[in-house]
């Protein structure tokens, strides 16, 4: 099987990897979520399960309860049944951790549904600003100390109250992050008084 363009990659003088790596890929819709993981200073770790939650691939219960894995669907601090959605932003117990990070944010928001939120975070980041590179940073951050604090609790390592400290954890990561960028470090410095 031939390639459509390799006929025209031939008669080049020079041979363009690029052009060939776009030719043999198959055609992907493009994600309305992409734009998260470009400049985003959250940590590597935070931006992968970001990444994980944002193709549906978080292993909350309902998922695991769905395969087989797990007699139970109910979530680890309610009696509701523990999907993404339920976990990051319906469960009061979470809710408190983001409703903290965007107090802190100064940002007049209540949580909704995970795909109206990745919405509005697309919405908000899509200029280059100390603003748009923060919020970035806080929702990947979030996404991670939610899970982490789950995991931490479904495991016994954790307690329902310490949730209360996860925001001040997730604010310090962001601080932590930032403050290396003269540009950021002014906008956070504005955040912390």
């Amino acid at each position: 099987m031939a390639l459509p363009c390799w006929d025209k990659m031939m008669q080049l003088s020079k041979f363009k990897n690029r052009e060939m790596y776009h030719a043999l890929l198959p055609a992907q819709p493009a994600v309305q979520w992409q734009r998260l993981g470009f400049t985003n200073i959250a940590r590597p770790k935070a931006q992968f399960i970001m990444w994980v939650a944002c193709n549906n691939k978080l292993p909350c219960k309902e998922r695991l309860h769905r395969f087989g894995l797990l007699s139970t669907s109910k979530c680890t601090f309610c009696n509701a049944i523990e999907t993404l959605n339920h976990l990051m932003f319906e469960c009061p117990v979470t809710y408190v951790i983001w409703e903290f990070v965007l107090n802190w944010l100064q940002q007049g928001h209540s949580p909704l549904r995970w795909e109206e939120e990745i919405k509005w975070v697309m919405e908000k980041c899509k200029g280059k600003g100390s603003k748009a590179t923060i919020l970035k940073c806080a929702f990947t951050e979030t996404i991670y100390e939610t899970w982490i604090f789950r995991n931490r609790c479904c495991f016994g390592r954790s307690k329902e109250s310490d949730n209360v400290n996860i925001g001040p954890s997730i604010t310090d990561y962001i601080v932590y992050r930032s403050w290396p960028n003269h540009k950021l470090k002014k906008y956070v410095a504005k955040l912390m008084m």
